[in-house]
């Protein structure tokens, strides 16, 4: 019997309830096909035997680091099995059934190394380790790169908590014993049924009142003036070049609830990438809890990677990188940059990546694969206008149902919770300071760890700057205006765009006000199918603003307005066309509790909605879930079940700290008012404004002087760098005929 008919007869068996048969089955595929990813899996799903079940999920785990099915059953063994149904890997509500994953195609992604909170996300992938045996982890408290003995450890690393007791149930490797009767594992499967019937239950819609009347997609609001027949103008923001203030006094770390007594451990791991040629990487997971307030809470995994520097006397001081998002990763990003991102580092320090609670490869990650896929579904044109609202709503009711009644804690999913992460993670890997490399959100992060833990923080490069006291939501006109009054005031003053492209604000305005009188249809290919939509005056401005956004385009933009202008609507098609892959790469789950709890419910429904009400709504599909009016926006965070900023939680950040903020002229998501913004509370900070730059100048400048100065900066953070690579560069060299 081929190995493939091996595979089809356990999975039959399995179907049928006869585990027994199934188990010698799979068994002989394994022996014959080690690798088989969809033999252990189903090996491991036919016992239940414990340790037995958990060897072969981690046989899984070492074939493909990215199985879901194996991580979350590896979860499930370490909690009791009331409230954790999901993850076992059955199809509930139908017993006994067992879901094999398909193989998976995994690539290498070519994408910016940054995922701003605004920024369509570059697709994830997925990595494959080449191992065979069972993944062997390690512990090690010590400073990572000393040579010692180690010892072996489960697969959770412990976290050790006040009287010397273990935090959470760790798994002990011992002898197995027989697989138990089909009649033991069909009780079993009674019991998650049972989980399941109340999980359904919950999911049926009994909240649906909480959620809002209207469900269709349409996202990121933008603009600022109402339609009329005159050109629309923008609020143009007035502020200065940051001035030199005076010292302003250090945010006290604000008062908090008591914390549990723990010791963060870091536990090695196999990367779960390979590795880049000629680096030295070090992975693994420290152990957390996830909520600290809670003395009964559970542990939770961070993914770390350190890659070591290549100087026999490295500095004592490693940079690590903050991922934007938020909901973004940076394990594997920072692995497929490595030559661009990480080397320009090593040669100095180490350099630390990981996973910020909920995303990546860390543990539990917040996707929400349901509501995704309703997206995809619904921009291929699969789904009829009349059923989108229900459709909507039963996804994302559900990817909230299913992380509850796993019993994952969504409101410790947060800013503050990160940076108490990050404090753990320099403490586990035995480092007593870090350089901070924040982009995007990870600006944010950056700032907030400078307040609450300064005492790890040796200097910060934040790059395209999120001010924590911003509300994004109700700044959105002020965003997007300084943009585009950027593009039109720089087209005007260059001869040549102006020749070409004469009054390109009036030209603009008028479009938009054109289009939203009478809308355009335009059709786009996609991978299933096509896409049709009707364009308005919005999804002008959602054009415009990406591609003032991303660098390579900004020269383009006075002419694609002018070829809109001409009745030529290919850039319309290629947005459309890029839609399904918007939020790919982004745990959204994450995504969702992080901006309820510190931008919508940071604010009030009647200022959100006095902001949108000045605005257009920029895209249809570009802020998923947060569509429709405020109220609807506050209604979903009610059942998210999101809690407001704690007092004190949202003010802007004042410190001494060392730090070179970073900025691009033309960006429309975190624009440079912000970088200045902060400069002013930042007693020892210098402002670099790049005059022909989107979203974070340091991704994306070729002339080297971002990343340069970012290098200079970090070498002597308390003088200032030499800055004069920046007036040698010249402004944006406008596309003209």
């Amino acid at each position: 019997m081929t190995n493939e008919a091996l595979l089809q007869a356990a999975i039959a068996a399995a179907k049928a309830g006869d585990l027994e048969e199934a188990a010698v089955l799979f068994a002989r595929l394994v022996k014959e096909e080690p690798s088989s990813e969809q033999g252990w899996l189903g090996l491991g799903f036919c016992f239940s035997n414990k340790e037995k079940r958990t060897y072969c999920f981690r046989r899984v785990l070492a074939i493909n680091p990215n199985n879901q099915q194996a991580r979350q059953a590896l979860e499930l063994l370490e909690k009791p099995i009331s409230g954790a149904f999901q993850g076992t890997g059955l199809q509930s509500p139908h017993a006994g059934a067992i879901t094999i994953p398909e193989p998976v195609t995994k690539t290498a992604p070519a994408v910016s190394p940054f995922l701003p909170e605004d920024e369509p996300a570059a697709e994830k992938t997925e990595p494959v380790l080449m191992q065979t045996g069972e993944p062997e982890i390690f512990a090690q408290k010590a400073n990572i790169n000393e040579e010692k003995e180690e010892e072996p450890v489960p697969a959770y690393p412990e976290v050790v908590v006040e009287g010397g007791e273990p935090a959470g149930p760790i798994p002990k490797r011992k002898q197995g014993s027989k697989p138990q009767t089909v009649i033991l594992w069909l009780a079993l499967l009674s019991l998650l049924i049972c989980v399941a019937g109340i999980a359904t239950l919950y999911l049926s819609g009994r909240f649906a009142q909480w959620l809002p009347a209207n469900r269709a997609p349409t996202s990121t609001p933008v603009q600022l003036a109402t339609q009329t027949d005159t050109p629309r103008p923008t609020i143009t923001p007035s502020v200065t070049a940051s001035p030199t203030p005076a010292p302003p006094t250090p945010t006290p770390i604000p008062t908090i609830k008591p914390t549990l007594v723990y010791t963060p451990v870091f536990a090695k791991a196999p990367c779960r990438f390979a590795q880049p040629e000629g680096a030295s990487v070090t992975c693994g997971y420290v152990t957390v809890p996830e909520n600290r307030t809670n003395p009964n809470s559970k542990n939770i995994q961070l993914a770390v990677a350190v890659f070591h520097s290549t100087n026999p006397t490295p500095a004592p001081d490693p940079v690590i990188f903050l991922q934007g998002g938020p909901g973004g990763e940076a394990v594997l990003l920072s692995a497929y940059n490595y030559s661009a991102l990480v080397k320009p580092f090593l040669s100095e320090r180490d350099y630390i990546a990981f996973d910020q609670r909920g995303t990546g490869i860390s543990i539990p990650a917040l996707g929400c694969e349901e509501l995704l896929g309703v997206y995809k579904q619904d921009i291929e044109g699969q789904i009829p206008a009349s059923s989108r609202d229900l459709v909507y709503t039963n996804a994302f009711r559900s990817c909230h149902g299913e992380m509850t009644i796993g019993g994952i804690d969504l409101n410790s999913y947060t800013t503050v919770a990160n940076s108490d992460d990050l404090k753990d993670i320099v403490t586990s890997l035995g480092y007593k300071q870090v350089d901070l490399y924040g982009a995007s959100y990870g600006t944010r992060l950056a700032l907030v760890t400078m307040r609450d833990h300064p005492e790890i923080v040796r200097s910060a490069v934040l790059d395209s700057v999120v001010p924590v006291e911003a509300k994004l939501y109700d700044e959105d006109p002020i965003r997007y205006g300084s943009a585009l009054q950027a593009l039109f005031d720089s087209c005007a003053a260059d001869s040549l765009c102006n020749a070409a492209y004469p009054d390109l604000k009036t030209v603009f305005w008028n479009l938009v006000n054109q289009l939203d009188a009478k809308p355009v249809s335009v059709t786009a290919p996609l991978m299933v199918g096509t896409n049709t939509e009707n364009i308005d005056g919005a999804d002008l401005i959602g054009v415009t603003l990406g591609l003032l956004k991303t660098t390579d385009m900004i020269a383009y933009a006075p002419e694609i307005i002018y070829k809109v202008k001409a009745g030529d609507y290919s850039s319309f098609v290629a947005m459309q066309s890029s839609l399904p892959y918007e939020f790919d790469g982004i745990d959204i789950g994450l995504y969702i509790s992080i901006m309820c709890h510190e931008q919508i419910l940071a604010t009030t429904p009647q200022d959100l909605q006095t902001s949108m009400d000045s605005q257009h709504d920029v895209g249809r599909y570009f802020r998923l879930p947060f569509f429709g009016d405020a109220k609807s926006m506050f209604n979903i965070c009610k059942v998210w079940g999101a809690t407001p900023p704690a007092p004190g939680e949202n003010e802007a950040v004042v410190s001494d700290l060392p730090a070179l903020i970073i900025e691009g002229k033309y960006d429309p998501a975190t624009p440079p008012i912000f970088g200045k913004q902060v400069a002013l509370e930042l007693s020892h900070s210098y402002y670099m404004e790049f005059p022909n730059q989107g979203h974070t100048p340091t991704a994306t400048d070729t002339s080297g002087c971002a990343f340069g100065t970012m290098l200079a900066f970090f070498d002597n953070p308390n003088q200032e760098p030499d800055m004069t690579c920046l007036s040698a560069i010249k402004g944006v060299d406008f596309s003209v005929p």
